[in-house]
Parts: structure tokens; sequence; C-alpha cells
């Protein structure tokens, strides 16, 4: 109830306390783990463009309601959502949620330009459902896949053109910048135990489910650092499985679970990542110049129509260039391939670099890009009185 009475608070905050010629710029966010991907597009319209934001987040805990910079706005919605998006007027509206429209998040019923911020480096039609994007009216591309998967189904299936800006990605860009500012001591440690990060995605057969606690126990018999870093989706839908991990490693001091979705901390500390199909995999291993051992567990696909765009998903293709593949039959090789990938990290790091090339746009300037485009539609709109 207390909550409910906090939304509604929020809600008459937002429509009645607040102007409506200021509310310019809005973004949403699903949960408290999402201000990493908004985090420079907000900075640079604050201090570049001096604009004020409005933030609406579903996230209950989310840290921004408790502390934000001194320009955003911050709102709590999550239950009175349906109601609030249908009403919304703003001139942009940002977002990394998926199938705005599709399900129970509508558009406003007013003239508003619809913004997708990206939020993960793999395909956007395999792990997302079918038109997830159809409804927004530009996409900020992390790379040339994200832009010709996007521009190949608008043709085969004669949606409406998207405007479609050569962004980046900015997550990876805080992580490389973080993991750089940490300097040699953070790659070597003063010969310390190697740490391996195991982080995969949720669904059917992820890594925890059918291997992770053998996994973690050879790697920890072997010598290594062992964090556990589960999907929140794993966390919420499968609490047993990690309250399991937790009661058989609990007193090894090697050990750690790590829930907290929002740091970049255990990225950038880890020699090696294992993971599955993860998005994690992509923005690791270009993050850090450091390889990632895949457990070829089976495919998530939330799209059983990804393949009529005929593209192979990146999270696929990529695999073998930015690591070694492990079947979950042969986990016992897991030290062993962890083993390899230490040894042969200068040689993974210059083929990484190039890939990052060739994979990520404006790599560095993110959201610069990003947020011209915005200020661009909300330029235009102030220009038309449309806002």
């Amino acid at each position: 109830m207390l909550e409910l009475v906090r939304e509604i608070k929020d809600f008459c905050r937002f429509f009645w306390r607040t102007p409506g010629v200021k509310r310019g710029i809005v973004f949403y966010a699903e949960d408290g783990g999402f201000y990493p991907y908004f985090e420079g597009l907000i900075n640079e319209l604050i201090s570049n463009y001096k604009q004020d934001i409005y933030y609406i987040t579903s996230g209950r805990g989310d840290p921004v309601l408790k502390s934000h910079p001194f320009k955003l706005k911050p709102f709590y919605l999550n239950k009175l959502l349906p109601i609030f998006m249908p009403l919304v007027k703003c001139g942009v509206f940002a977002a990394t949620l998926n199938d705005l429209h599709r399900l129970h998040i509508k558009r406003s019923i007013y003239d508003v330009h619809y913004v997708y911020v990206p939020h993960t480096l793999v395909s956007t039609h395999m792990v997302f459902r079918f038109g997830a994007l159809d409804y927004y009216d530009s996409i900020l591309c992390a790379g040339p896949r994200h832009m010709e998967e996007i521009i190949k189904s608008e043709q085969l299936y004669g949606l409406k053109p998207k405007e479609l800006v050569n962004a980046g990605y900015y997550r990876l860009e805080r992580i490389f910048k973080k993991y750089h500012a940490r300097g040699a001591s953070a790659d070597v440690r003063a010969g310390g135990k190697k740490t391996v990060l195991v982080a995969p995605s949720y669904g059917k057969n992820n890594v925890i489910e059918s291997c992770g606690e053998k996994l973690a126990g050879m790697l920890l018999k072997s010598g290594y650092k062992v964090v556990v870093r589960p999907h929140p989706e794993t966390t919420k839908r499968f609490p047993a499985l990690i309250n399991r991990l937790r009661e058989r490693f609990f007193a090894n001091p090697d050990f750690l679970i790590d829930e907290s979705i929002e740091s970049d901390e255990q990225t950038i500390r880890a020699d090696v990542l294992v993971s599955d199909y993860s998005g994690i995999s992509l923005e690791y291993a270009f993050g850090t110049e450091r390889p990632v051992l895949f457990i070829d567990v089976p495919l998530r696909v939330n799209n059983p129509r990804y393949k009529e765009l005929g593209l192979e998903p990146i999270e696929i293709s990529l695999r073998g260039e930015i690591g070694l593949v492990l079947s979950p039959e042969k986990i016992d090789l897991a030290p062993d391939f962890v083993l390899k990938l230490i040894a042969e990290k200068e040689k993974y790091r210059e083929k990484i670099i190039g890939l990052r090339q060739k994979y990520i746009y404006s790599f560095g300037r993110s959201s610069e890009i990003g947020a011209e485009h915005i200020m661009s539609h909300l330029f235009a709109r102030r220009e038309n009185d449309t806002l």
C-alpha cells in the first residue's frame, strides 16, 4: 500500500507539479540496474546542453531515487506505468525497453519521439522477441551488426524505416575506461591468485543451472578465485539454485556471489570470464581486451523467426574469435582452458582490439553522438511548437 501511495505521489508530481514546457527529455529505466546504460547520455545532456532530465524508474530500490545529478528529476512508477505511458507528453522519450507498444507498455497518444538506447551488444533478432524495436522512431546502434539487422528486418517485413544512428555503446566505454584506469596492478596483482568471473545469461540450461556448481568447485580446487554473478532473472526465478551455490562454498574465502548488476567492479577485476551467449561476453572482451571461455549450452531463442534474416547473431559468430568454446559434457577441462586463455591473453588482445574497431561504432564518443541526436529532435519540436 505504501508503495502505491508513493507511486501516486510521483504520478501527480510529474503531471501537475512539473511545467509541461520543461519536460523536454524523459528517460525510462525498467529497474535499478539500467542507469549505467544512460549515464553517459544524461551527463552529456546536462553538462553540455543544460537540460533537465526526467527519469522514470520502475526499480523500487533504484539508487537514482536517492542520489542523482542536480538537474535529474527522478520518479518511481511501476504499477501505474501502463497508465502513465500513453499520457506522457515530452519532446524525446529514451529507453532500453524492448517490445514498446507490443505488450502492456504503449506509446504516448501525443507526438513524442522515441529513442532506443542499447543495453547489450548481442543481436536484435534472436534474443529479442520478434518486432521488439518496431515502435521506436530512432535507434542508437551500438555497431554495424545492429544496423544491418534492423535494416534487413525493415526491408523483409515492410516496416516503416527508423532513424538509425552510428552511436556506439556507452556501457562498453565505461568498462574500458575503468579497466585502464586501474593500471598494470589490476592485471597482475603482485602475482596473486587469478580471478575467474562466471556470468552467464538466464534461461533454460544456462551455465549456472547446467554445470555451475561443478564448474565453481573445479576452478576453486585449481587455485582460482571464483566470482559468480548470476543474471538478475536467474536470481529471481531460481533462488534455490543460487542458495545452493552459496551454501556449498560459503566457507571458501576465494568464492563470491556478486548480485550487483549496476557495478563493473568484478568485470574489470576478472582475469577470465566464463559465460555462454550473454552480452557481457562482448562487453568484457571489448572492454578489458581479455578472452572469454564460452560454455556451449543450448541457444536462448526468443524469436523463432530469427533465421529469416539470414544473419548469424554476433554472440555466436565471434565466440571462436574472442575465446574458446567448451562443451558442458567436457566441463572437467575448464581449468585447463582457463589456463590456456590466461597464457595467450596477449594474442587475444591484439585480435580483440581489431574486432572492436570493426564491430563497435564511434568508440569513446557514444554519449556525444547520442546526445546530439536527442537534442536535434528536441530543437525541431520546439521550433515547430509541438512540445
